[in-house]
């Protein structure tokens, strides 16, 4: 137990360590047994079992037949009344439809959540690549191209941080190397758009742009692709449309 864990009162380190509990779900581990989760933790199995068993009855997680937990309705429902999901997601919903009509591929709106891209919804067609970004999960800025928006327009100070950390290489053309991202990073706000080649899934590349808000970059519309449609020209184009459009609508719920 930490110095600062050890300080507080009880029944705040119990939220903290449901928090951590709930925290261990996502895209690479949507079911998890007590063990699993006590590992992931590094809290004992009598713990995470006492938290998990209230956790199950307020309808934040569920147990399954296999004995392993998932994620509950409870949670998806308070998410729902979130500003983020309220405004964003409403807002650019019929304007990312338009979009997939337009290009036929992969659509993704993704905002920045604790140093990572959370995917706030996307929009797939028989037609589109497969890719492992789903509704509601995250993954790095750096080998995406929303992720690379969202990393470039942050004040420099957390930019070095986040490249001063290990950085993950899912693919041999993820880029790793932090003078050769800062540069990167800098060509992405000189021209408004981020540009990546299988750096994330072999195979597949993604274009995004930036959406503003009060002057500021809130979140990143982007299209995954085949590398052999990857018409930079034609997406980018789309693209910055249809953030001009999200931008609108978000001024207008903002206004109301």
């Amino acid at each position: 137990m930490s110095p600062a864990r050890a300080q507080t009162g009880a029944p705040t380190a119990l939220l903290e360590r449901a928090m951590d509990i709930l925290g261990c779900f996502g895209p690479m581990h949507q079911a998890l047994n007590l063990t699993e989760l006590s590992e992931l933790t590094k809290l004992p199995v009598s713990t995470v079992h006492r938290i998990i068993g209230t956790l199950v009855e307020g309808g934040f997680l569920i147990k399954g037949s296999d004995r392993k937990y998932r994620v509950g309705t409870r949670l998806w429902t308070i998410a729902q009344h979130a500003p983020l999901s309220d405004r964003l997601r409403e807002s650019a919903l019929p304007t990312l439809a338009r979009l997939y009509e337009e290009t036929g591929e992969n659509v993704t709106l993704a905002v920045l959540d604790r140093g990572q891209a959370l995917y706030v919804d996307r929009i797939v067609g028989e037609r589109s690549v497969p890719t492992i970004s789903r509704a509601g999960g995250h993954l790095p800025l750096h080998t995406t191209g929303v992720g690379k928006v969202l990393l470039a327009f942050q004040p420099e100070e957390m930019i070095e941080k986040y490249l001063a950390r290990p950085l993950a290489k899912p693919t041999l053309n993820s880029v790793t190397d932090p003078d050769a991202l800062r540069a990167e990073l800098a060509e992405v706000r000189a021209r408004g758009y981020s540009v990546t080649r299988q750096e994330m899934t072999a195979g597949s590349g993604s274009i995004a742009v930036p959406i503003r808000s009060q002057g500021r970059v809130v979140a990143a519309v982007g299209v995954i692709v085949h590398m052999a449609r990857l018409n930079e020209s034609r997406l980018v184009a789309s693209l910055k449309n249809a953030a001009e459009s999200i931008t609108r609508e978000l001024e207008l719920a903002r206004q109301q």
